[in-house]
Order: C-alpha cells, then sequence, then structure tokens
C-alpha cells in the first residue's frame, strides 16, 4: 500500500518550506513567491501527485473553497443554466468550485449556508429582508441581483419593458401576457407581471390580459380563444419566454389563426429553435452568461484583492448599455431579437 504523498514531501522534493507549498498550492496573495520558485513547487507536487486535502483546508481557514450560488425553487430553464455555466467558469479561474442549489420555497438560506460554510454566496433568486439579514450576519461575501438594482421591477432584467415597448411602438393598444400557471415559477411571475404592469401604464396602454397556461396546446388554443374572441380582443401577447411563445403559436394554429395577423407574439430568452418556429419568433435575449459571470467575481471579490476588483469594474463597464444621458444600470442589457411573429 502506498503512503500518501503530504505537503512535507512537496516542500521536500522542491527544496522550499511547508508554508511556500501552502502558499503556493491554496492560492494565497500577498506573499512575495518568485514565479521560478512557485513553478518548482507546482512542478514537484505534479509529479509526486499530490492532492491538498479539501477537509484540512476548510477547518484550517473556516470556510471551504465553494461558491455556493442559491437558484429559484423553479425548473432550470436555458437562461438561468447559462448563468449557472458562466459563473462556475468564472469561479474556476480562481481555484473555487461553484455548488448550485434550488432553495425550497420554504427558504432556509442561513441554515444552508452555516452548514456548508461557503467561501462566497451567490443569490439567484430574491430573498426577503429578514433571510438578507440573516445572511449577512455569517460574514460570508454575497452577491445578489436586489443589491445591484435600485428599481423594483430590476429583477425582471428589463425584458417585460422591452415586450410592451415593441409592441407599442407597432401599434397595439391592448396586449396580453401568458404566464406559466406553476406555482414554481411564482417570484419570476410577479416581477415579470409588474413589470409589463408598468410598462402598459407608461405607454398609456389598457391593462394586460393575463392567462395562466400550461406548456399545453389546449390551454394555450382555450388563452387565444379568449383573446381574439372578446368584446375588446387582444392584438398582441407577451410570453413568459419561449417555451410559452411556442404554445401560444400552436394555440393559434388551433383555430386557424396565425402570428402576427391574428395575434403578434412575443417570447423571452432566445432558445435556439426561436429562429425555427413558423413563423420565426421575435423575442427578447438575455445577456445570460455575462450576468453569470458578473456576479460571481462580485461574490469572490472580496476574497482576491484588487485584482478582482479591477475585473469587477470592467464586467459591470461591459454590462452597461451605451445610452447617452440615461443612468446605467449595471445588469446586463436584454436586447429585442426582431423575427416575423411581432
Amino acid at each position: 500500500m502506498h503512503r500518501k504523498v503530504t505537503s512535507h514531501d512537496v516542500a521536500r522534493a522542491a527544496g522550499v518550506s511547508r508554508a511556500t507549498v501552502s502558499y503556493v498550492l491554496n492560492g494565497r496573495s500577498g506573499q512575495s513567491i518568485s514565479a521560478v520558485t512557485r513553478q518548482r513547487v507546482l512542478t514537484a507536487a505534479a509529479k509526486l501527485g499530490y492532492a491538498p486535502s479539501t477537509a484540512a483546508r476548510t477547518l484550517r481557514r473556516g470556510r471551504s473553497d465553494l461558491v455556493l450560488m442559491l437558484l429559484p425553487p423553479e425548473p432550470l430553464g436555458r437562461a438561468l443554466a447559462m448563468v449557472l455555466d458562466a459563473a462556475s467558469d468564472q469561479v474556476e479561474r480562481y481555484g473555487l468550485r461553484l455548488m448550485a442549489h434550488r432553495l425550497p420555497a420554504s427558504g432556509g438560506a442561513a441554515e444552508l449556508v452555516r452548514s456548508l460554510a461557503p467561501a462566497a454566496l451567490i443569490l439567484a433568486t430574491p430573498l426577503p429582508d429578514d433571510e438578507l439579514a440573516a445572511l449577512r450576519t455569517l460574514e460570508v461575501p454575497l452577491a445578489f441581483l436586489q443589491q445591484q438594482v435600485d428599481d423594483p421591477l430590476g429583477p425582471d432584467l428589463g425584458i417585460g419593458a422591452l415586450q410592451v415597448e415593441h409592441l407599442a411602438a407597432a401599434g397595439h393598444t391592448r396586449l396580453g401576457v401568458a404566464l406559466p400557471d406553476s406555482p414554481g415559477y411564482a417570484w419570476r411571475v410577479q416581477v415579470r407581471l409588474a413589470a409589463i404592469e408598468h410598462a402598459c401604464a407608461r405607454h398609456g396602454l389598457l391593462p394586460p390580459a393575463v392567462e395562466r397556461i400550461g406548456l399545453d396546446a389546449a390551454d394555450a388554443a382555450a388563452a387565444v380563444g379568449r383573446w381574439t374572441q372578446g368584446p375588446e380582443p387582444v392584438t398582441a401577447a407577451c410570453a413568459f419566454d419561449d417555451d410559452y411563445a411556442f404554445a401560444l403559436l400552436s394555440g393559434l394554429a388551433a383555430h386557424g389563426l396565425s402570428a402576427p395577423d391574428d395575434l403578434a407574439v412575443i417570447g423571452a430568452e432566445d432558445l435556439p429553435l426561436a429562429g425555427l418556429a413558423v413563423p420565426p419568433l421575435t423575442t427578447v435575449s438575455v445577456h445570460a452568461r455575462m450576468l453569470g459571470a458578473l456576479f460571481a467575481q462580485l461574490a469572490i471579490a472580496p476574497l482576491l484583492g484588487a485584482d478582482a476588483d479591477a475585473d469587477v469594474d470592467s464586467r459591470r463597464d461591459a454590462s452597461r448599455p451605451a445610452s447617452a444621458g440615461t443612468a446605467a444600470q449595471p445588469v446586463p442589457p436584454v436586447t429585442l431579437v426582431q423575427r416575423a411573429s411581432a
């Protein structure tokens, strides 16, 4: 049975102290270690097959090398998956590891953080003020959407506002909104509907006609029927995302109708299939990878010093829409992708 390689073995092979091995392999900053010495330690560790003990490092630091991302209690859609993927790439640049956890509707964020002792925390879901206050007492570096936008509609990232702006500019005055009927989407449904209602009022439109549907052809057909056959027909619809926009297109076909002539339809997220819909789907593209990288960097910046702060600033600048005379929001912009459905 082979003896486990230790940091002492690496130090002896590299001709340095164990403290130097620890500084190099744990990525600790603030130490005057030359590039030559650093490379000698890395080469010795690789040759001996040495891997630092994660458990020991956690005990020594009082925290792990994990960055914990808390996700909303809803299915993992494409945009959120891209946020997660980009955040993972970002934290791994600094020798950390991302762990994602879907937070149940009942909460419990503080208890989870206490049990895992993460190095940093990313909230991809809004939390009540009391839960945020409890998290702050744990003194874990924290990045969350609410801290980046003063506007209470900010968590919608401007999706609903851009949908309404496009439809209003096309001359539509009576809009519908297709939202998921699943309780798992509750928080995003709430902010999306609030954003659409706010935008309708700003553009002088009637309040939108809201339909909560499943991803089901019969549900969508029934919603389209109510919209198009009522006393004040809806002429355009904002779908919660592209999946619900596809459902509306199916519902139109069930009535022998089509977009945009009978009902203009606009989606959100710009799925790869959006351009293959019949007709090709007009939608709102979310810069999800930029969002993931930005919030990962915000979370881990306190661990990394000045270089990370500069990286955060550059990502903020890159994410800001260049519109003269308006206050830039430090979140990634959304972009209208105009095709044929609206």
